[in-house]
C-alpha cells in the first residue's frame, strides 16, 4: 500500500471510531489487502474478433463500515477507489476466468486499454481522480440481502441496489457478492473505435469481497 494512502487512513479510521461511539454503531476498517474487487468488459462490434474481453480489478480497496449491531439494516459504509491504480488484466484473475478470457492481450494492448479507460471519453482519471462508494444494509434474509448504495463517479451519484452475502463474526465482516451492470446504467459511454467497428460492450458483470477488521479503537 502507498505510504501516503495509510497515513490518510489513520485519521480516517479514527474518526469513524469516534462517529461509530457517538452513534451506538462498531466501527470497522476495510483490510484492502484481504478485499477484491474486479469487473469483466467485453468486446463487441464487427471487428470484436480483433479484440479482447478484459478484466479491470482494484488495486486498493479503502474505506470503513458503521455496523450497527442490533439491525444491520441501519449499518453504512464508504468506500475509496484510486482510479489512476485500476488494474487491466492482472494475470491470476484473468486465468481463472475460462474460455471467454483464453486469449492473451500483449503488452501494448493492456496499455492501450489502461489508456483508453483514463481518458476523458470514459472515467476521466484528470479530472475525477477516485470513485466513490457510500451505503447501507445489508437488507433481508440470509440468501436474499442487498445493498443500496451511492456510486459517484464523473460528478455524478448514480444510486444503484446490489445483491449481497454478508457475514459478521468476531471482529471481521465479509460483504460479497455478484451482479451485471450496463455503461448507460452508470452514466458511461462504452469504448469505441472505428465508428464502432471495435468497441466495449454495454454489459459489464462485477464481483467483489469485502473484508473488513474492527478498528482497534473500538473494541
Amino acid at each position: 500500500m502507498h505510504r501516503w494512502l495509510v497515513w490518510l487512513m489513520i485519521p480516517a479510521a479514527l474518526a469513524s471510531a469516534a462517529a461509530a461511539a457517538q452513534s451506538g454503531t462498531q466501527a470497522y476498517v476495510i483490510d484492502a489487502g484481504a478485499s477484491d474487487v474486479h469487473w469483466l468488459v467485453y468486446r463487441a462490434g464487427a471487428f470484436a474478433r480483433f479484440g479482447h474481453n478484459h478484466v479491470i480489478s482494484v488495486a486498493e480497496v479503502n474505506g470503513t463500515v458503521a455496523v450497527d449491531p442490533s439491525s444491520l439494516a441501519r449499518s453504512s459504509f464508504q468506500l475509496e477507489i484510486p482510479v489512476m491504480d485500476l488494474v487491466v488484466d492482472d494475470p491470476v484473475l484473468r486465468e481463472a476466468l475460462g474460455e471467454e478470457f483464453s486469449s492473451e492481450p500483449s503488452a501494448d494492448d493492456i496499455s492501450g486499454t489502461h489508456g483508453n479507460m483514463l481518458s476523458d471519453r470514459v472515467l476521466d482519471a484528470e479530472r475525477h481522480p477516485s470513485i466513490r462508494v457510500t451505503g447501507t444494509g445489508p437488507v433481508g434474509e440470509a440468501g436474499r440481502q442487498t445493498l443500496r448504495m451511492t456510486v459517484h463517479l464523473l460528478g455524478r451519484a448514480v444510486e444503484l441496489t446490489v445483491p449481497t452475502s454478508v457475514t459478521l463474526q468476531g471482529d471481521s465482516l465479509e460483504a460479497a457478492g455478484e451482479f451485471e451492470l450496463t455503461h448507460e446504467q452508470l452514466g458511461m459511454e462504452p469504448f469505441s473505435v472505428m465508428g464502432g467497428a471495435l468497441q466495449v460492450g454495454n454489459r459489464m458483470s462485477f464481483e467483489y469481497r469485502i473484508l473488513a477488521r474492527r478498528a482497534a479503537g473500538d473494541r
